[in-house]
């Protein structure tokens, strides 16, 4: 008996949507009720970035992500508690597809201020 096995060269692309992580993610202000970030873009590019999702919650909590979405490098998350620890998930996107949480990502915690004087860090 003989066996004749024919091996095949496959290529495999895979298309990657997703763009590295966001850099130098800074906390430029907080409140009582506020948070706001910026950051610069991925140094190393192989497409330009159409925008950015932004996901938060208070951190430990069972409540649902809050998104947002932008194209800037700047945001600002309203409607927060006081004294509250929130995650908060940047990533950036090489298409306007912003589909679910899949790709590189840069995960931060940040606490909301006391009371309502405008910090600055």
């Amino acid at each position: 008996m003989f066996f004749l096995i024919i091996l095949y060269p496959i290529l495999i692309l895979i298309t990657n949507n997703f763009a590295q992580v966001p850099n130098n993610i800074r906390i430029l202000a907080t409140d009582k009720d506020f948070i706001r970030l910026s950051w610069t873009k991925p140094t190393r590019l192989s497409s330009p970035i159409y925008g950015y999702t932004i996901k938060y919650r208070a951190v430990n909590s069972n409540q649902s992500w809050m998104v947002k979405q932008t194209n800037r490098t700047e945001i600002f998350l309203s409607e927060l508690r006081p004294i509250t620890k929130y995650e908060i998930i940047l990533q950036a996107y090489l298409n306007s597809s912003y589909t679910d949480s899949s790709g590189p990502l840069t995960r931060i915690e940040v606490t909301t201020d006391e009371t309502g004087n405008f910090l600055f860090k």
